[in-house]
């Protein structure tokens, strides 16, 4: 699953999950948009916080 497909079926806001991973929520939208690539750190926080439903996998190497 990738994570803007998570954060609409748990509706949650891009907003509030940069919050919990520490990040703006425009950097966010980079990372779910594939147009920038986070820390292997960041990716492995962002699949902590959606309890391995997107994976570091998916995070690091998105499908466009």
């Amino acid at each position: 699953m990738n994570l803007d497909e998570y954060l609409f079926r748990k509706k949650i806001s891009k907003t509030d999950f940069a919050k919990r991973v520490g990040i703006t929520r425009n950097y966010l939208s980079l990372i779910s948009l594939g147009r920038s690539l986070p820390s292997k750190r960041l990716a492995k926080d962002i699949e902590f916080e959606t309890g391995g439903e997107v994976t570091i996998d998916e995070i690091l190497n998105p499908k466009e």
